[in-house]
C-alpha cells in the first residue's frame, strides 16, 4: 500500500529505533488504509512489540514520523490516544476482578460517556461473543491461559476505536478462539477500522490485508566499512 491511498489511515515513514547497542531496524515505510490490517512477522527479538509500543506512543522513535487522517501523530497526545486500542503482552487485568468488572473498568476508557445500562448491555453481549459469559465473574487470577486471552477478545468485541495495536492476540486460543478473533477483525475492518497485528501464528481473516516481516539491519563491527 502505498502513503497516498492511506491517507485516511496510518503511515511510518523511514521509522527507525535502537535499544541499547542494537540497532532493530532502519528506514520502516509502511502505510495502513481503512478497512485493512497489517501482518507483522519476524523472529523474536526482531522488533515487532517495539514497533506496536511506537505506534501507540508508549516509546519514541530516533528517526522517522508516523501520521494519522493526514495529521502527524505526537507522542502523548490525548487525541491520538483515543483512536487507538493497544493490546500488549502484560494483559493489564486485575487479578482479583472477574471478566465483568475487569471490562467494565475498561469500558470507562474505551467508550467513555456511555449510559451505565447501555454499557452493561455491551459488557454482557461482548462475553456472551467471547464465550465467557458463563464465568464472567470468575477471578482473572484463575483463569486459564486460553480464558485470559479471551477476555482481550471481548474487550475487542467491545471497544469502538478505528486502530487496533494487537501483540500476539491469538497465543494460547483454541480453534475456535482463532475463528473468532478472526471474526472480530473482519467485523472490525468492515466497518472501517484497520489494525497492526504481531504474529507468529496464521490468522484466517478475510479482510484485505498486508504483510511486513521484521529484518535487522547488517550490524557492523566498530571501525569496519558496510559491506
Amino acid at each position: 500500500m502505498t502513503p497516498a491511498r492511506a491517507s485516511r489511515g496510518l503511515v511510518a515513514s523511514g521509522l527507525g529505533c535502537t535499544l541499547g547497542t542494537r540497532r532493530l531496524f532502519d528506514g520502516l515505510d509502511f502505510a495502513l488504509e481503512p478497512g485493512a490490517w497489517l501482518e507483522l512477522g519476524g523472529d523474536n527479538g526482531s522488533g515487532k512489540s517495539t514497533l506496536l509500543r511506537i505506534v501507540a506512543g508508549l516509546i519514541a522513535p530516533q528517526d522517522g514520523s508516523l501520521s494519522w487522517a493526514g495529521q502527524a501523530v505526537r507522542r502523548g497526545d490525548p487525541a491520538w490516544h483515543a483512536c487507538l486500542l493497544y493490546q500488549g503482552h502484560a494483559s493489564g487485568w486485575k487479578d482479583a476482578f472477574g471478566a465483568r468488572e475487569n471490562l467494565r473498568v475498561q469500558s470507562l476508557l474505551d467508550l467513555p460517556g456511555l449510559d451505565p445500562a447501555d454499557r452493561e448491555r455491551r459488557i454482557d453481549a461482548a462475553l456472551d461473543r467471547a464465550g465467557i459469559a458463563r464465568q464472567r465473574h470468575l477471578p482473572y487470577a484463575r483463569r486459564s491461559a486460553g480464558q485470559r486471552r479471551r477476555i482481550a477478545l471481548a474487550r475487542l468485541a467491545l471497544a469502538g476505536r478505528p486502530l487496533w495495536l494487537l501483540d500476539e492476540p491469538n497465543t494460547a486460543l483454541d480453534a475456535q478462539g482463532q475463528a473468532l478473533f478472526a471474526e472480530l477483525l473482519d467485523a472490525h475492518l468492515a466497518a472501517g477500522g484497520c489494525a497492526i497485528v504481531a504474529t507468529h501464528l496464521p490468522v484466517p481473516a478475510a479482510g484485505p490485508r498486508a504483510t511486513l516481516r521484521l529484518t535487522p539491519p547488517a550490524q557492523t563491527r566498530r571501525g569496519a566499512p558496510a559491506p
